[in-house]
């Protein structure tokens, strides 16, 4: 079973559609194309860190003779982006003035979009967003995405 978190955005034209779930849990497409499941999910400020850092890689592996180096930079960026991603990601959207407005488990997006807009209330499936999202503690996603915030896998 996996979780999503719900968000919505600033002003909602439709509640309906306007009404975005990301997954948080492993992504085999972020593990396998960072870069570009970054850039299309928006995450510009993370995609032009992530090109920093792999160049200042190359420019160390370069004058050290590390040759491992940016290849080790890579596979790390991969495990983080495909671990994380969906995390950063309702983070980022929230301080952008996005609403959080709950954690939903479920096995799929359909299973999920039908328990939360069917209900809002625990016996569903439906968890109340956390007080304050960007700062809470401990974070669900301390296990790097292994382990979701209802204890499973």
């Amino acid at each position: 079973m996996a979780s999503f978190y719900v968000l919505t955005p600033p002003v909602p034209k439709d509640p309906e559609k306007d009404t975005l779930f990301i997954r948080d849990g492993y992504s085999w497409p972020a593990f396998l194309f960072p870069l570009p499941w970054l850039i299309a999910k928006k995450m510009w400020l993370v995609a032009g860190l992530a090109v920093v850092f792999y160049l200042m890689c190359v420019i160390v592996a370069e004058q050290l003779r590390l040759d491992g180096l940016p290849l080790a930079f890579s596979l790390i960026l991969s495990l983080w982006t495909s671990l994380e991603g969906g995390h950063v990601r309702a983070r980022m959207l929230e301080r952008k003035g996005w609403d959080l407005r709950a954690e939903v488990a479920a096995d799929d997006l359909e299973e999920a979009e039908e328990i939360y807009f069917s209900g809002h209330n625990s016996s569903t499936g439906v968890n109340p967003p956390p007080a304050n999202f960007g700062s809470r503690s401990p974070l669900p996603t301390m296990a790097l995405g292994l382990i979701g915030p209802y204890g499973d896998r």
